[in-house]
């Protein structure tokens, strides 16, 4: 559903200014909520995990803080366009993760926010096979009149649901083929959106450049149907990174092979990123 943020019972700024500092109070207080409700789910997932783990293993909370000179997203339609900063999360047990993503751009308004729930159905040492679902939410901003006809700055949202199923087969400890089938749609009051992504390709990891560094690709064809067009694209992503180290650099390139979807013919970034990764077990007793 589109709506505008503005505080109720207000009227619209005759100044643009004015206007300005209301919707830069709207991005701080859009990420005090995303924060949060950040902190509410996992709250409520620290229990749902641990039930989901009975013991079988430790649950590990992980991700990547990334910067890049051009926010991309999984549909190119979604891309930001400019330089942006994205937290990638994750946390869960031996089956079932939560994994919320959080976009901003540079100057801290808000570009989408996404909280995946992800269930392992499959999982063995070369068939695995997931399925997930999340809400979404993704922000615009645009400059538009009021009702003094000064121009002002309006930030929009509009939901989305999506489900995806992806089955992978490991090759080899450092080759894995993946398949991926995404399927959204629009909520709420506008127009009907419905779109559909599906996508294989094969992911190299941890192949070593020397003794100290190594990369990551993983190159992919994907289809992307959005309502009556679409089209077909290319893309690679790929990290280079020093072993035992937590910032790494990587980058993205995607092509469009033919598309009825207007979007760039060549769309790339370069993201510098930090990653973390965390394993805790649950004990009956404390440990003194």
């Amino acid at each position: 559903m589109t709506q505008y943020f503005q505080n109720l019972g207000e009227k619209p700024s005759p100044n643009q200014r004015e206007g300005y500092y209301l919707i830069f109070g709207f991005h701080k207080l859009a990420l005090i909520k995303a924060m949060i409700l950040l902190v509410f789910v996992l709250f409520i997932s620290t229990g749902v995990f641990a039930q989901d783990n009975s013991g079988k293993g430790p649950s590990y909370f992980r991700g990547n803080i990334s910067v890049t000179n051009n926010g991309l997203s999984l549909i190119p339609a979604f891309s930001l366009g400019r330089p942006a900063a994205i937290f990638e999360m994750s946390m869960g047990g031996e089956r079932l993760s939560f994994d919320p993503e959080l976009r901003f751009a540079l100057d801290g308004k808000p570009w989408s926010f996404i909280f995946w729930w992800r269930y392992k159905i499959v999982k063995s040492s070369k068939f695995n096979l997931h399925v997930g679902a999340h809400p979404a939410y993704i922000f615009t901003t645009t400059m538009e009149p009021d009702a003094n006809g000064q121009m002002v700055e309006i930030t929009k949202t509009q939901r989305f649901f999506a489900a995806e199923i992806s089955p992978s087969y490991t090759i080899s400890p450092k080759t894995k083929l993946s398949f991926l089938y995404l399927a959204g749609r629009s909520l709420g009051k506008v127009p009907y959106s419905l779109n559909q992504f599906v996508t294989i390709g094969p992911s190299f990891t941890n192949i070593p450049i020397s003794q100290k560094y190594f990369f990551n690709a993983r190159p992919q064809v994907f289809y992307l149907k959005m309502n009556e067009k679409d089209g077909f694209f290319a893309s690679s992503s790929m990290v280079i990174g020093r072993k035992n180290f937590p910032i790494s650099l990587g980058g993205i390139v995607s092509k469009v092979i033919v598309s009825e979807i207007e979007v760039d013919n060549w769309i790339w970034n370069i993201s510098l990123i930090y990653s973390f990764n965390n394993e805790f077990v649950k004990r009956s007793n404390p440990i003194l």
